[in-house]
């Protein structure tokens, strides 16, 4: 690991927070599209259907099918795991890292209501993106203190929408994405002691940004060209987000008054401004939906536009000696998505599905602040209807390829890491 100057480590403080508060639109990354169980039971191939309020955040056209008044609403536990193993000259073959992460609960609220033959409106609160990785022993023994031992990104998006009816089979919708964002991140500094040449730690630091808001815009449109057939295609344009954070650092004494001496006059000692301006990707999704007899069917593409996230501008405020821009150089990346439902009686429906999901970050950016790789995610789930109550379950196992960093990460940590998640949902809906 390159263990540059305390103004150097200040440099990589920097680059965490900006990669922390660029992901969370990410494909595999960490967008969440866990926006209602039954669209979860489909692999997330929903962009076609038109069964509940969850529309909103996969196609706001499909609104336009749904009679009366319709809530959605539910929640889901995301129980990840992440295992790493080290690779020369650091941090070494022998060195293996576990992943602490613990439980995230991600939820939905959909509200649509009729306001004519032709015209419907609806309200969406989503969870569009999310991030929580910690590592064990992470104040003490852990090998990657210094790039990041904890990190959490909170948001949700408020979604307005309205749809209309062109014709009996064709509608439209478009709706105005509003998002709220913060980011979370605690680290060490770590700094060679040139008396001993070991590594020590230097100081400690805290970053806690103030809530960001965004704002974009979300259209689709959905088609019923026969009775059992219907298209999807919708687009979630991009949003950028001004993050204004606060680090707070805490020097940390190594033994030696010499060094003290010369870290304290090159860290700073409490609290110091950063911002950043992170643009947000936008997301096309194109899929088709079949249904026979007790059957149904779904197929779905979704488009990031991750080569967007090219730069990444950086200004530390009290110190603009220290400002800098980061290449991320993102790619565009694709999830392909197919689920099938099997309608078992006028109470119970059984449904299964799979989705690839590419990884949008290249080697160099895979870290213990986001061990991103591709990954492979089965999907099963089932409805239970109890007059104009329905509760729908989820459960999704994703399998993660293993990620290497090819010996190339920007700060010399270098390995492999080993992936895995569950995830399990549960929501309801009522039509008045």
């Amino acid at each position: 690991m390159k263990f540059r100057s305390p103004r150097g480590m200040l440099w990589l403080i920097l680059t965490a927070l900006a990669s922390a508060a660029a992901a969370p639109a990410g494909a595999a990354g960490f967008a969440l599209f866990e926006q209602g169980a039954r669209g979860m039971g489909f692999a997330g191939a929903y962009v076609a259907q038109t069964q509940d309020a969850s529309a909103l955040f996969h196609n706001a056209a499909g609104i336009a099918f749904l009679r009366g008044k319709n809530v959605y609403f539910g929640a889901t536990l995301i129980a990840p795991s992440t295992d790493f193993t080290g690779s020369s000259p650091f941090p070494g073959e022998t060195v293996t890292e576990e992943g602490d992460a613990g439980i995230m609960i991600p939820f939905s609220i959909d509200y649509s209501q009729q306001l004519s033959e032709r015209l419907t409106v609806g309200l969406g609160v989503h969870v569009p993106y999310g991030l929580r990785t910690r590592w064990a022993n992470r104040d003490t023994t852990y090998s990657g203190r210094y790039i990041s031992k904890r990190a959490e990104i909170a948001g949700f998006s408020i979604n307005p929408s309205a749809a209309y009816k062109v014709a009996d089979r064709l509608a439209v919708g478009a709706g105005f994405d509003f998002r709220m964002a913060s980011v979370e991140l605690d680290r060490n500094i770590g700094a060679i002691n040139p008396f001993t040449q070991q590594v020590v730690d230097a100081a400690t630091v805290a970053l806690n940004s103030e809530t960001a808001t965004g704002y974009g815009f979300n259209v689709g449109v959905l088609a019923q060209p026969i009775d059992n057939l219907s298209l999807g295609i919708a687009y979630r344009h991009k949003v950028a987000m001004d993050f204004q954070g606060d680090a707070v650092f805490t020097l940390q004494p190594t033994g030696n008054a010499q060094l003290d001496f010369a870290i304290a006059r090159t860290l700073p000692n409490g609290s110091t401004k950063v911002e950043t301006r992170i643009e947000f990707p936008s997301l096309w999704s194109v899929g088709a939906e079949y249904r026979w007899n007790t059957w149904t069917v779904s197929a779905q593409i979704d488009f990031h536009g991750w080569s967007s996230f090219d730069e990444v501008p950086l200004t530390f405020t009290d110190h603009p000696e220290l400002s800098s821009v980061i290449e991320e150089n993102y790619e565009n990346s694709r999830i392909y998505r197919v689920g099938a439902e099997w309608r078992l009686s006028e109470t119970w429906d059984l449904r299964g599905g799979y989705f690839y999901d590419e990884s949008p970050a290249p080697a160099e950016a895979v870290s213990p602040l986001l061990p991103d790789a591709n990954r492979h995610g089965v999907a099963l789930g089932a409805t239970l209807r109890v007059g104009r109550l329905r509760i729908d379950v989820a459960n999704w196992f994703l399998f993660f390829e293993e990620r290497s960093t090819e010996g190339r990460n920007r700060d010399d940590y270098n390995g492999t890491y080993k992936n895995f998640a569950e995830l399990f949902s549960v929501s309801f809906g009522y039509r008045f």
